[in-house]
């Protein structure tokens, strides 16, 4: 169950006989987001911008 969880885009809370799976994408995004938790003000819009930059779609604002 783990193994097509996974390929599907899932991450299992258990290894065996998981009821609850999470977002792969959710947990990048999580991660993009604890990188720059020191940015208080920013946080949210820099890992955006990190994520978006990591999946190939070019962000735009007043520093391009």
């Amino acid at each position: 169950v783990a193994h097509v969880l996974v390929a599907s885009g899932m991450f299992p809370t258990a290894p065996l006989i998981p009821r609850i799976a999470i977002s792969i994408d959710l947990l990048e995004f999580y991660s993009a987001i604890f990188e720059r938790s020191g940015d208080a003000v920013t946080a949210l819009a820099r890992a955006l911008r990190n994520l978006y930059s990591k999946r190939g779609w070019r962000a735009l604002d007043q520093s391009v």
